[in-house]
């Protein structure tokens, strides 16, 4: 698939970058401003307004590194001795997209969001975003990651042949808000102290973004054409809880268009709604090579200077993964856009790196290190999630719960016996790298546990191994 190839090329880049600087991926963020060329700039003055602060380090800056730093692997800027920054990493249920070393060969997999969403419970959501946000914290001060993280997905389920559902908190608009809300707050604060950002969250996929590929259409191709009440009423809600409670410092638009205007070129979504109207406090990215399907795909916009300028105008600040770099030096000499344009986005996106403290003195998150990753509380949390998640629909004549003592053997039957590639979706890589399935969690108390799949996959049409599974069930 030649546009999945090209939108994993941030991934590549930020794979051959830490190959490149096999000891750390990122530079010690706090470093920047003991250097005595920045020490007196305003961006190092802690006791100056963040306006102030992110205002000067982006009117350092040359046009040419403006332009380059609008995309998601930023290089080094040369023009501020400021090193490479890549903004683009996840954590669904564990972070990913970052460097794993032998001090830190791992981190921590919780239940997916829409198995906790299932517990109705907001102090586990909350522990859940936490516990991830502090091992994001932890990487990052061992120079194994970055700070800011594209998690959660807010999308709610309308259709369970949906990708992504696993991924979603489900189908209510309001508990979505929710899950949002309380993930957000645990994932960016710290125990220690509220201010900086323990790391940057960033609600997504704003919005509407509920179809991956049906009936000869594709997300990136696809126009929801939704009623101003079923925005109100179904798709809008969880994205306002996130901003309005949640303070999310990050937004995510999505490839699709909505009525007829794409999400990440739609000034309705990302100013009139967004930023005048919920008052969003933080920077918006493009999904990813949706920029370049606003052109592409969408052909929204006659030329890609105009694509470029269409896009910035309506608020989107970084582009993944490079349509804005690429075009960006065009857009400024066809009079598309002004420097003045540049300069809007930058400030956002320097004013959320200045919330995590990247440009700070060191201070309490500095002390979060590798012995959080997988300590014994985040276990756990992970397997309580899971303990959680778990409902209830029937349970004719007290089947369930059962005495394992009384169990000589047991059968696990259904296709997902081994979810290894579903629980890597967008998490890490798991402490002690183990995967946990359900012939392990029933081993645990009855050792002698066998597996059928009975047919090969959840999207099969073969029926011809469901005898073998009744028979054993019925052993």
């Amino acid at each position: 698939d030649v546009r999945r190839d090209r939108s994993m090329l941030s991934v590549t880049l930020l794979v051959l970058f830490a190959a490149a600087h096999a000891t750390r991926l990122a530079p010690p963020f706090t470093d920047y401003c003991k250097d005595p060329a920045h020490a007196s700039w305003t961006v190092c003055d802690t006791s100056a307004s963040l306006d102030a602060r992110s205002a000067d380090i982006v009117s350092r800056m040359s046009v040419a590194d403006k332009i380059q730093a609008l995309g998601t692997s930023t290089p080094e800027l040369k023009s501020i001795g400021l090193p490479a920054y890549n903004w683009w990493s996840e954590a669904t249920h564990g972070i990913s997209h970052v460097q794993y070393t032998p001090e830190e060969p791992w981190a921590s997999n919780t239940a997916l969001p829409i198995l906790t969403s299932c517990s109705f419970n907001r102090s586990l959501w909350s522990a859940t975003g936490n516990q991830i946000g502090r091992e994001a914290r932890a990487f990052m001060n061992s120079g194994n990651a970055f700070s800011t993280y594209w998690a959660p997905v807010i999308n709610i389920v309308r259709d369970p042949r949906w990708g992504r559902n696993i991924e979603t908190a489900g189908e209510d608009p309001f508990q979505s808000g929710q899950y949002a809300v309380n993930f957000v707050q645990g994932f960016e604060h710290a125990k220690e102290t509220v201010y900086p950002l323990q790391a940057s969250a960033c609600c997504k996929h704003f919005v509407a973004n509920e179809l991956e590929a049906w009936n000869g259409t594709d997300r990136h191709h696809f126009d929801a054409m939704v009623t101003q009440q079923d925005l109100a009423d179904s798709y809008l809600p969880s994205f306002q809880a996130c901003v309005e409670e949640g303070k999310v410092s990050g937004i995510m638009c999505s490839y699709n268009a909505v009525n007829g205007v794409p999400s990440c070129a739609n000034d309705w979504l990302l100013g009139t709604l967004l930023r005048d109207s919920w008052q969003f406090d933080g920077y918006v990215t493009s999904d990813c090579d949706a920029v370049a399907d606003v052109f592409n795909d969408h052909h929204y916009y006659p030329t890609p200077s105009q694509t470029v300028a269409g896009v910035l105008h309506a608020g989107t600040d970084v582009d993944c993964v490079s349509f804005i770099p690429q075009h960006g030096a065009a857009a400024l000499a066809d009079g598309n856009i002004t420097v003045a344009d540049l300069d809007v986005a930058l400030k956002r996106l320097f004013r959320v790196r200045l919330r995590l403290g990247h440009f700070d003195p060191a201070g309490p998150l500095q002390t979060i290190g590798p012995d959080q990753v997988c300590s014994t509380e985040a276990r756990e949390l992970a397997r309580d999630g899971a303990r959680q998640s778990v409902v209830l629909i029937k349970n004719p004549a007290g089947g369930v719960p059962q005495d394992p003592t009384h169990l000589l053997n047991a059968v696990v039957i259904g296709p997902n016996i081994n979810i290894t590639d579903t629980v890597k979706y967008y998490g890490g890589q798991p402490c002690d790298n183990k995967y946990y399935n359900l012939i392990d969690a029933i081993s645990q108390y009855v050792p002698k546990t066998t597996f059928i799949k009975g047919v090969p996959d959840v999207a099969s049409n073969d029926t011809s191994g469901v005898p073998a599974a009744a028979a054993a069930a019925a052993a």
